[in-house]
């Protein structure tokens, strides 16, 4: 029984449904020219075959309607003529129209100093879960738009300086809200610090008395004077009081930067505003136009779309911009951004941007960027950049990039020029040049050998890895080339406080005579040995391997005691002739402080 009744209904509720959408999509052509509304629907009713029912105060009569339409639906028609204020219910062809419920109503009022009775400025007043937001003006007025279908409102009023009122909203009509702000009370800090009481000196009478002043066996007894114990003045620097400043100061710039790029009221929201607010999902398309409205700096989002740019407080999992993202706080998961990343507090998961990753904060992951990576705080994972990648404080994990700078390495740097001040454990630089000031390893080496009568090489880096920059002269010296220049890698090994020993790979060019056509070509493996006769001086000496291609005719090496092989080799060009022979090289280092 239940069946049969359930099968004519759904029957009635379908076909209803038909038949209203039917009515509202019929294509009418009407043309209506200076009419009044009530002549037009008339003039509607005529052309769709439909009947309108209305309370005449519902509708504006005393308006005329121009409008003009070929082939449009009923549906249109009505939305173009009537506007978003009516809305209408179908019943065949009958339809009646009737004011449209309302979406929306407004809270208005004042905001007063709860002591002193003056109106404030610029008070934040908010919705946390819609994020309607008003500011008071210089008279302590403001005006806010709520939904009216939104079951629990909790208006919020917050300033600088105030304590939070928050005040539930039950009524869903336009009224007036009157509120008093009570100024925070912040607590005194007591210290425990004591005074010292300065006591007045007491002079004592040392005059000697009578009877020892007439006693003839008293004699002038010697003053015993102290032996003066010289002791080295050790100076301890403390530069806690410097290092607090420079914070201070980094942090008064970096916050001055983020607010420079938000627009005026924004600040203010941000100032004002002490909660942290949450939405899954944002879309912007500048930073002050998007979803999050005028509170996106103390929003957290899961999801921040930026159609261009936008600015959020923080980001839970994806973030992608067109052009840049910026973040006041702190970043979790994927950001990608055509241009420039940026985030104030903290990042910890994947950056990838067209131009550059800019972290204010420590930043945890991976950094990817089209030309430059930069962290002021800690930096751990990988920083990958086409130009630059700079760690302002400890960098632990890679850095790959032509140019690499870390304040404090810890882990690995890859490019062409690496640079840092300090080095923790064992942290290894690569590529053409690295130096490390702090637990670094440098010498500048003067030497001779049998080929050179002054060598001068720079070597510079770590102990593990270094660089080598090397010059060498012989002054015209018969068979011996006249100068040349050559780059080397090297590592080295501590035995103790003075003893090391060293492992060195040099390639040089030579030319002969002032001639650039044929610059012939030294290849040399060092076995060193070094001992330090001072902290910062060593001698050494070093057994070599040599392996020599030479086009000049005038030298020949063939005088070479230890020579290994001479020959012919057109393998590296006609006329060139190849050595290898066993030599030395010895001479003074000068070392940096280990």
């Amino acid at each position: 029984m239940k069946k049969l009744i359930i099968i004519p209904l759904l029957f009635f509720i379908v076909f209803s449904a038909r038949a209203q959408s039917s009515t509202l999509e019929k294509r009418v052509s009407i043309n209506i020219s200076n009419q009044p509304l009530e002549l037009a629907l008339k003039m509607l009713e005529k052309e769709s075959e439909v009947h309108f029912s209305y309370n005449p105060r519902v509708l504006e009569f005393d308006k005329n309607i121009n409008y003009k339409a070929e082939s449009r639906t009923l549906d249109h028609i009505l939305n173009e003529i009537l506007g978003p204020s009516i809305s209408y219910k179908v019943h065949g062809t009958h339809i009646i129209l009737q004011k449209a419920p309302k979406r929306d109503f407004y809270i208005s009022g004042y905001v007063r100093d709860g002591e002193s009775g003056q109106e404030i400025k610029n008070v934040s007043i908010y919705e946390p879960q819609t994020l309607a937001s008003a500011l008071t003006n210089t008279h302590g007025y403001y005006k806010i738009k709520l939904p009216v279908q939104q079951k629990d409102i909790d208006l919020k009023f917050s300033k600088e300086d105030y304590d939070l009122l928050i005040q539930p909203i039950n009524n869903r009509s336009d009224q007036k809200l009157s509120v008093e702000l009570q100024k925070t009370i912040k607590p005194k800090v007591l210290t425990a610090e004591v005074s010292a009481i300065k006591t007045p000196q007491v002079k004592l009478d040392t005059t000697p008395k009578i009877e020892e002043r007439l006693s003839s066996n008293s004699k002038p007894q010697p003053v015993p004077v102290p032996e003066m114990e010289e002791k080295e003045k050790k100076v301890n620097l403390d530069f806690s009081e410097e290092l607090a400043f420079i914070d201070t100061t980094y942090q008064k710039g970096k916050d001055h930067f983020l607010n420079w790029l938000m627009t005026t009221k924004q600040n203010l929201h941000f100032r004002n505003i002490q909660d942290s607010l949450y939405k899954p999902f944002q879309i912007s398309f500048l930073p002050f136009l998007g979803t999050n409205l005028r509170l996106g700096p103390v929003v957290t989002n899961d999801v921040s779309i930026n159609l261009v740019a936008g600015y959020t407080g923080s980001v839970r999992k994806l973030e992608v911009g067109g052009v840049a993202n910026f973040i006041r706080k702190d970043m979790t998961g994927v950001q990608a951004a055509g241009t420039l990343n940026l985030t104030g507090r903290s990042f910890a998961g994947v950056q990838a941007a067209g131009a550059a990753n800019i972290n204010l904060g420590t930043s945890s992951g991976i950094m990817a960027a089209g030309a430059t990576n930069i962290s002021v705080k800690d930096s751990k994972g990988l920083q990958a950049a086409g130009s630059l990648n700079v760690a302002f404080s400890e960098m632990r994990g890679t850095q790959i990039a032509p140019f690499n700078y870390a304040t404090r390495l810890n882990g690995l740097q890859i490019g062409v020029f690496n640079m840092a001040y300090d080095r923790i454990n064992n942290s290894v630089p690569i590529g053409f040049f690295s130096y490390v000031h702090k637990n670094g390893y440098r010498r500048l080496e003067f030497n001779a050998s049998e080929l050179n009568n002054t060598e001068i090489s720079f070597k510079t880096g770590v102990q593990k890895f270094y660089n080598i920059f090397n010059t060498s002269f012989s002054y015209g010296r018969p068979n011996k080339p006249l100068a040349g220049v050559g780059y080397g890698l090297g590592t080295s090994w501590k035995y103790g406080e003075r003893l090391g020993s060293n492992l060195d790979i040099l390639s040089s060019v030579y030319f002969q005579d002032g001639e650039f056509s044929y610059l012939d070509q030294h290849y040399r493996a060092s076995l060193g040995f070094e001992y330090k006769v001072f902290d910062r001086l060593a001698v050494f000496v070093a057994p070599t391997l040599n392996f020599y291609v030479g086009y000049d005719e005038s030298l020949d090496f063939s005088s070479y005691k230890l020579l290994l092989s001479e020959r012919t080799s057109r393998w590296f060009g006609e006329n060139a002739r190849t050595y290898t022979w066993l030599g030395y090289k010895f001479g003074l280092r000068l070392c940096n402080k280990s």
